[in-house]
Formats: C-alpha cells, structure tokens, sequence
C-alpha cells in the first residue's frame, strides 16, 4: 500500500468563504428586508371578502405619498386608499378582477383572489372618507377641499377641519331619490344641542319651484312658511299649504302636490331612512363678523334665531356657497364673500343664473315692515350677479334646493361622481 503524506486544511482560506457567504447572506437579507419590509402575512380568512380556493398568502406594500411605508397609513393620520391607483396581482402584476377597499376602520377587505402569493399594492394620500369611500383632497382646481376653521373662534366640540367640494364641476354627483344630487361635504352638526358630529350634507340638484321665504312674514326659520312646507308635504310626498309665485315677486298661499303626479317633483318620501335629523344653525347677520366664508360660517353656528328643534330638510348656508369657489382665485374668494369683483362665482357649482334661497336670516326690517333673508344672487340684477345678498322681502319668491344630511351607515356601492356615472347609495355595507 503506497502512503500519501498528510496535508493540514488551510484554516485562513476556510475563514475566508465562511466569511465571504456570510457577507453574501447579510446583504441578500438587506436587500431582501429592503423590497419586502412592508409586506404584511394576513391569513386568509381574516382578510377575503368571498370564496377562495386555496390562495396562500396575500402580501401588502403600503405607499403613502408614493413613499413605501412599514406600516398602513390610517384615517387618524388624514389618509386615505387611492383606489384609482392601488393594484392588486400575482407577482405584483395588476388584475383587475380583484377588488380591494380600506374602509373607515382601517380595515382592508380584498374579493376576487383565487391565486396563491398574490400582492397588492396599496397607495395612500391625504383624503376623507365620503360615504366609505376614499376620496383625495386637492389643493386647487375641483375637487375635495379641506377646510379649516379657526380653534379660537369655535367651542371645543365642533371639529375644526371639515371637507367640501368646490369648483365649476366637481365630481359630487350622487343618485338619491331617484333624481341628481350634489354631496356638499363632510361637515360639522348638531344632532342634537350638545351632541355635534360630521355627517355628508348633499343638496339637489334641479330646483323644486320658486317659494317664498315665509309667506307670514317672519325671519324665524322655525316658523317660516318654507320650513313647513319642506318639512311637511315635500318630506311626505303628499298635499299641503305652499306660498309660490313669480321670480323675485311676492308669493300667494297655494296647494302644492309632491307626490310626484303632478307639477312638482316626488318629495322625501322613499329616502326618510336615509336622512339623519339635525338642528339646522340658521344664523342671522351679525355686522361684526367679517364678510367672509369664515366669518359667515362662524354667524351661523354662534347665532340663530327661533326653536332649535330637529328637523330634516332645511337650505343651503351662505358658507356652504362661499367655500365652494374653487379655481386658481380660491385663495382670494376665501377672504371675501362678495364675489362680483373677482368672479368666484363662475367657479362654483352652486351657483345658477336663477339664484337662490340660504338658510340665513337677514340682518334688518325694509321700511315696509318686511323681514328679509339671504339669498345667492343670480344674474338680476346684473352688478349683483354670484353675491351673497337680500332677497329683498322674505315674502318674495325664488328659486329653493332642497338639503338634507344623510345618516353614518348611508354607503356608496357604486358609480364614480360623475354626473354620467353618479355614486349610489346604500343602506348596507357591502365592504
């Protein structure tokens, strides 16, 4: 047998690749750590909406402000799911079959997987739930707006920061009654004298005819001919007493059919379930306060007249219109609330050529005796066009939209806002 002479292993190169595969490792680890950091493992049946068969795990990268994130922005934080931008897909492809929501809870609920290792890609912005739904806020142009009161100026139980839509033609349609409504925004309310919430308040779109503020000549809301009328025959789909007339002229106690047979529109009838009852802030003028949407806004709910009872149907408040002027002027329409001389009114989706009705008590009696109360001017007269004025005699006759706020568990479940395309709504959930 022949010998071969031993050879001792070298221990410094065996350092070396222990060494080297070590430093391999870490850095995989890294890069691993890196890419999937912000994937979060959810068991099946706690997260999919619906029957899957068998489809592993799902994986989650949360972007907020289009930067990757650990953890999922949350509604506390002042965000929301960008679902026009969030994905979902095997191997981080998109298909378009699964769906995928985040709701008020931050919870996400994701339908439609049927394939094991599925990830979506999930991007938050600055937004507000509407109805359940994500949408993003803009900070020009038209769109939802965040708006932010003064905490000095407002008792600690109104939010300061609400949400409104503004623009010429923003993407605030909803299908409710059966007809084209505008959802206002997500906005302060009492629900009742020390309980306040936030609740979407919506206004239709098309006028219901031409009314007179209170045809007993009162500016108490509280006991106002329209008040009644609204919250009577309209709310009840039936017959009742009404005070019509022409454009800008004293109205004349009527009959007024809404049960939708005959020259009016269909009232309230079929969606009571759906509207939340509120104590309507009237306010009344108040020369103090500027001539501003905040300082209008800040009259109405510091000051108004009559009965603070709950009621369901009411108007527009002139800071609902002055908040909506949307554009490249919106800075300057938000100092002042006379809009002639720098044409915000032409970015504003309330306004119309015919004007309206406001909730707001006017501020003084005419020398005929008559009470007054606001109204969004329309083109007559013509240097008044778009302003927040007198509507002259509460007993005059113009044009009324219709308001309600509509209750928490109202959902939208489908459309997009357009007006070819409105958001519907629902009682129930379906998320």
């Amino acid at each position: 047998m022949k010998l071969q002479k031993f050879k001792e292993r070298n221990n410094k190169q065996k350092s070396i690749i222990i060494f080297t595969i070590a430093c391999v490792i870490l850095i995989t680890g890294v890069f691993l750590y890196k890419t999937f950091a912000s994937f979060e493992v959810i068991k099946n049946e706690d997260l999919i909406n619906g029957d899957v068969n068998d489809p592993g795990d799902i994986y989650f990268a949360f972007y907020k402000d289009n930067k990757i994130q650990k953890e999922m922005p949350t509604k506390e934080q002042g965000y929301v799911l960008d679902e026009e931008k969030s994905y979902c897909g095997v191997t981080g492809g998109n298909n378009s079959d699964i769906k995928v929501h985040v709701t008020e809870n931050d919870m996400i609920f994701v339908s439609g997987v049927t394939t094991s290792r599925t990830k979506c890609n999930l991007y938050f912005v600055k937004g507000a739930y509407i109805l359940g739904k994500g949408v993003p806020t803009v900070e020009s142009g038209e769109g939802l707006y965040e708006v932010t009161h003064n905490d000095n100026d407002l008792d600690e139980k109104w939010k300061p920061t609400e949400y409104r839509y503004a623009g010429k033609s923003p993407d605030n349609h909803i299908k409710f009654n059966d007809e084209d409504w505008r959802i206002i925004g997500l906005v302060n309310v009492m629900i009742d004298e020390s309980h306040i919430e936030q609740r979407v308040k919506i206004i239709k779109e098309e006028s219901i005819g031409n009314f007179s503020w209170s045809g007993t000549n009162t500016r108490d809301w509280s006991e106002s001919t329209l008040q009644q009328m609204l919250n009577g025959s309209y709310y009840n789909n039936s017959t009742g007493e009404c005070w019509t007339g022409d454009y800008m002229k004293p109205g004349s106690s009527s009959q007024c059919d809404f049960s939708g047979n005959n020259t009016y529109p269909k009232g309230l009838k079929d969606v009571q379930n759906m509207i939340e009852k509120v104590i309507w802030n009237t306010g009344y003028f108040e020369i103090t306060n500027p001539y501003t949407p905040e300082g209008f806004y800040l009259t109405e709910i510091k000051n108004s007249i009559g009965s603070k009872e709950l009621r369901d149907v009411g108007l527009i408040s002139p800071s609902d219109y002055l908040f909506a002027a949307g554009g490249e002027k919106r800075a300057t329409c938000l100092q002042s609330a006379y809009f002639v001389n720098n044409q915000c009114y032409e970015e504003d989706y309330f306004y119309n050529e015919q004007g309206q009705w406001t909730i707001f008590s006017g501020e003084s009696v005419n020398t005929d005796g008559s009470f007054s109360a606001k109204v969004v001017r329309g083109t007559v007269p013509s240097e008044y066009t778009g302003n927040i004025g007198g509507g002259g005699q509460v007993l005059n006759a113009w044009p009324v939209h219709p308001v309600v706020y509509l209750k928490e568990d109202i959902k939208i479940t489908n459309g997009n806002g357009m007006k070819d395309s409105p958001w519907i709504l629902s009682e129930i959930n379906l998320f």
